[in-house]
């Protein structure tokens, strides 16, 4: 019986230190680690197009994969990511055959972090002056009843995903609604005022006054039907 419980305490300890956690605990769990080994199991086009500061690129793809994961140190903990969460599982179950006992997953991978506006690197960012000062934002909410503000990043996977779909319906409903994009790197004042925090960002505001938030990306049924909502 004393060995079955040895066992179990083993196995629980195993899978508390090896696990999928937000963004949030990644972050702290990162930042406190004396001695991280930070991988991006993504493919070296796309880590070459940002990725988190200080990470190593381990491509998944690579038929070197599992013999470049067994050469990382069993006594520090790895943190590790791809783009949105399923290649970096993989890793992370690889890593637990392997023996290593502290992994972490980033869940939501790279464009989670990215659109919580985390650090990254490796990524160009405008450092333009803002194109919607409060006051010409402010003049724009009264001159419309229904304003539509998308604020995104050339930098966030989901905003360039939805931004045909926000061009399509600026045009198409320019008589219901005034669509307006910001770009998070130059409209700093706006997202302070507002409090964005993560992208997309979506706001919408009827009469002068914010109707509705929402964040994330939203295909076109979704964005219509924000549109039309009514309180």
């Amino acid at each position: 019986m004393k060995y079955s419980w040895s066992l179990v305490f083993i196995f629980l300890h195993f899978i508390a230190k090896s696990q999928t956690v937000s963004v949030d605990t990644f972050a702290v769990q990162l930042k406190q680690s004396p001695h991280p080994q930070l991988i991006d199991v993504r493919t070296p086009k796309e880590f070459a197009e940002g990725h988190l500061p200080g990470a190593i690129n381990i491509d998944s793809q690579s038929k070197d994969f599992t013999k470049s994961l067994a050469s990382l140190d069993k006594t520090k903990p790895i943190f590790v990511y791809c783009l949105s969460g399923g290649r970096s599982s993989t890793a992370m179950t690889k890593l637990r055959k392997l023996g290593y006992t502290n992994v972490l997953d980033l869940q939501g991978g790279y464009l989670k972090w990215a659109s919580r506006m985390m650090p990254v690197e490796g990524v160009s960012k405008s450092n333009a002056q803002p194109e919607w000062p409060e006051a010409r934002f402010d003049s724009l909410l009264h001159a419309r009843a229904l304003v539509l503000v998308d604020v995104y990043a050339p930098w966030c996977g989901p905003c360039k995903k939805m931004a045909p779909i926000i061009d399509k319906l600026a045009t198409e409903m320019a008589s219901t609604v005034k669509i307006v994009k910001l770009n998070a790197d130059t409209e700093k004042p706006f997202m302070a005022t507002y409090k964005v925090e993560e992208l997309p960002t979506l706001l919408l505001f009827e009469n002068g006054k914010l109707l509705t938030r929402q964040t994330g990306f939203h295909n076109e049924a979704a964005l219509r039907a924000l549109i039309k909502q009514k309180p």
